[in-house]
């Protein structure tokens, strides 16, 4: 896992990605909170490198969501509360 430093210099536990919308690449990260609640929620027992990989194409789908709905961030952190 990475820590990220965020403009704010918090230290973020995530896994860093882009998402690119309209064009433009935004920098996100989704948490080990959130890769861990994914877990939870489906019962997997892989480690959260392959809970990324599992659901990449839902986590990426969901910051684009994000960003098109207005939310804002340098880089947009998607933690637990975004996925249903």
């Amino acid at each position: 896992m990475e820590q990220i430093l965020s403009d704010s210099c918090d230290v973020i536990d995530g896994i860093p990605f882009a998402v690119t919308v309209c064009g433009d690449q935004k920098e996100c990260v989704v948490t080990l909170d959130a890769l861990e609640h994914l877990r939870r929620m489906h019962g997997f027992t892989l480690d959260l490198n392959h809970i990324y990989r599992a659901f990449e194409g839902k986590i990426h789908s969901v910051a684009r969501g994000l960003i098109f709905s207005g939310k804002r961030g340098a880089p947009l952190i998607l933690g637990p509360q975004v996925f249903h």
